[in-house]
């Protein structure tokens, strides 16, 4: 058996949860309960709120790093890493959607989520991961609240405008063609990876990540072990040391057995 591997990040959509089935499989729940007796730490990875995270706590689940690394919460809800969107991006964001394009955006701050409006795309996006639309919020309302991630519905071609113009002290990442995730430059899940290494002393060679979307890349090249889910992109592919099933078809437990952890 492989005891190398200390700790190991998991990303939420596409890849604890399938895509299809929005559900954790059998042979997750049970790999997860194999690597705790083990007492490998495993900890959530994802771009989602901790507020949308916490219900992996039921599986045993304690620590999550939400927001792509901007907000990192480890046992008891103690919150062990903070970083906020400076607000003199928000304010530009506001003045660009105020007199040049509009489009939805979505405001994840300290005490609540929001949505600037509700499109199509929108919908279908929260539908997709069976997560109920934000509060509709007008983005003025939030310009004094302290931002830890934006969601704006755009295109790529409008994402790296936004990046390079407007938002000029943030960086994106994206997982689906329909939107993109903006946190502050320099923030990825890379960060909170290296906030819980830190605290349990582990090295970065010993741990083990999985993932799907842009969002994940930056983990999976940084860990021991990175490990690509079949429906991730081919960018995520490249970086990954190895592209294992779907999720449906317990790629976590198989990767995991491939590699003698389990």
């Amino acid at each position: 058996m492989n005891e190398n591997i200390k700790a190991i990040f998991f990303d939420i959509d596409g890849t604890l949860l399938g895509l299809k089935s929005k559900e954790i499989p059998e042979s997750t729940i049970e790999a997860i309960q194999q690597l705790k007796r083990k007492n490998i730490q495993v900890i959530v990875s994802t771009g989602r709120s901790y507020a949308h995270a916490k219900f992996l706590k039921s599986y045993g689940f304690e620590c999550f790093i939400t927001f792509n690394g901007s907000y990192c919460v480890a046992e008891d809800d103690e919150v062990i890493f903070k970083h906020v969107i400076d607000p003199e991006d928000i304010q530009a964001l506001y003045q660009h959607l105020l007199y040049t394009e509009h489009f939805p955006v979505g405001v994840m701050t300290t005490d609540n989520s929001y949505i600037s409006h509700v499109t199509d795309d929108v919908t279908t996006i929260f539908n997709l991961l069976k997560l109920q639309v934000p509060e509709t919020l007008p983005l003025m309302e939030i310009l004094n609240k302290e931002v830890l991630q934006l969601n704006l519905f755009v295109d790529e071609v409008k994402e790296q405008r936004i990046i390079n113009e407007v938002l000029k002290q943030c960086e994106s990442s994206r997982w689906c063609s329909t939107f993109i995730d903006v946190n502050a430059k320099g923030i990825t899940k890379r960060i909170g990876m290296e906030h819980f290494l830190a605290r349990h002393g582990i090295d970065l060679r010993n741990t083990m990540a999985f993932g799907d979307g842009g969002n994940d890349i930056q983990m999976l090249h940084a860990a021991g072990i990175g490990i690509a889910m079949a429906n991730a992109s081919d960018r995520v592919k490249q970086v990954a040391n190895y592209v294992t099933t779907t999720t449906e078809e317990d790629g976590i437990w198989r990767a995991l057995k491939r590699y003698e952890i389990i």
